[in-house]
């Protein structure tokens, strides 16, 4: 699982390592910019030479604890979930060769929801550690039966799509059933289910670093192997590439980042959809020059949605994965309409 495929330069144009360095140039720059929005912008906002002052040692007490002890890990955990959903999305398109596709088809999303459903509802959790641990858990454990049952007696990744969507859409429907059976669960699941930055969890985000790093270090991995995998699993093992291995190595890569995601902040959609659409008009298509895009270009996206859900309702604010929906849904129907033309 560790062979690489070198794609060939293109001709006449830009030679994929400029073309690279100039997206990841551009990235970075629109990443700085964004965090720097993230710390001005809220309820109470702070003007630059405020944020300057305070970074010299100069601030008040009020600014320090605003921008330090609320903006900051808000931020810092926007930047983690946007990589991470970003590289699963990534990783799940380079999989299942598919512009389509995201961390949800695999049920990753639906795992980490029914794990917290369950958890509340039997065993009465209520904690932010014991949730974001339970929704890790859940991720984790659906991923492990849909690869299972996807990967058995298949030459593609086409079964592994629909044991993902069946397996998805019944555990989630098993959800559905116990939250409206029970009204104080209903209540409870409203506002994780919507996706939100707002107050995330010191120790959340401490807990799920090494989850997340697991998930990147996978996602490395298999980059590597999944430019072979697009070429056909006949001629990828040609090439000394493991298709099933690889297929393993992606779906447990994208629910150790999904899953930490979700724990830090809730389930977030459309994210792993639109970043790798978005970095490849800038990158290429080869999966790791669109895996190393994505890691800046979600961070990105998540901090720029977070921005719009503080002041669209200024001074309160939306939960995050609802803007982030309502700029996936144009999207995905913009996919949609040009499909027919790419094909």
């Amino acid at each position: 699982m560790t062979a690489s495929l070198r794609e060939a330069p293109p001709r006449g144009g830009t030679a994929p390592g400029a073309r690279l360095l100039g997206a990841g140039v551009l990235l970075v720059a629109l990443l700085a910019a964004l965090v720097v929005l993230s710390l001005l912008i809220g309820s109470r906002p702070v003007a630059p030479h405020e944020l300057g002052e305070l970074l010299a040692g100069r601030g008040g007490d009020e600014l320090r604890t605003l921008v330090g002890e609320v903006r900051a890990p808000r931020t810092v955990a926007a930047v983690l979930v946007g990589a991470a959903l970003g590289t699963a999305g990534a990783l799940m398109q380079g999989m299942t060769r598919n512009p389509l596709a995201d961390p949800g088809l695999l049920g990753v999303s639906s795992g980490a929801a029914f794990a917290v459903v369950i958890g509340m509802s039997l065993f009465g959790l209520r904690s932010a550690t014991s949730i974001a641990a339970v929704a890790v858990l859940g991720a984790g454990l659906v991923t492990a039966v849909v690869l299972l049952l996807g990967l058995r007696g298949t030459r593609d990744g086409s079964q592994l799509i629909l044991a993902g969507i069946a397996f998805s859409m019944t555990i989630s429907g098993v959800q559905t059933a116990i939250t409206l059976l029970n009204p104080r669960m209903l209540d409870a699941m409203r506002s994780w289910s919507a996706g939100s930055l707002a107050s995330p969890n010191p120790e959340v985000l401490a807990q799920s670093l090494p989850v997340l790093a697991v998930g990147g270090a996978l996602a490395v991995v298999v980059a590597g192997p999944l430019n072979a995998l697009a070429l056909g699993d006949d001629l990828a093992r040609g090439l000394g590439t493991h298709p099933a291995l690889t297929r393993i190595g992606t779906g447990l890569a994208t629910a150790a980042l999904v899953g930490g995601a979700t724990a830090i902040a809730g389930p977030i959609g459309f994210v792993g959809l639109m970043v790798p659409h978005l970095v490849r008009p800038l990158t290429g298509v080869g999966t790791g020059r669109v895996l190393l895009a994505s890691v800046l270009a979600g961070p990105a996206l998540v901090l720029a949605a977070d921005i719009v859900a503080r002041v669209v309702l200024w001074p309160g604010e939306l939960p995050v994965g609802i803007v982030a929906a309502a700029f996936g849904a144009p999207l995905l129907l913009v996919l949609v309409r040009r499909k027919p033309k790419a094909s």
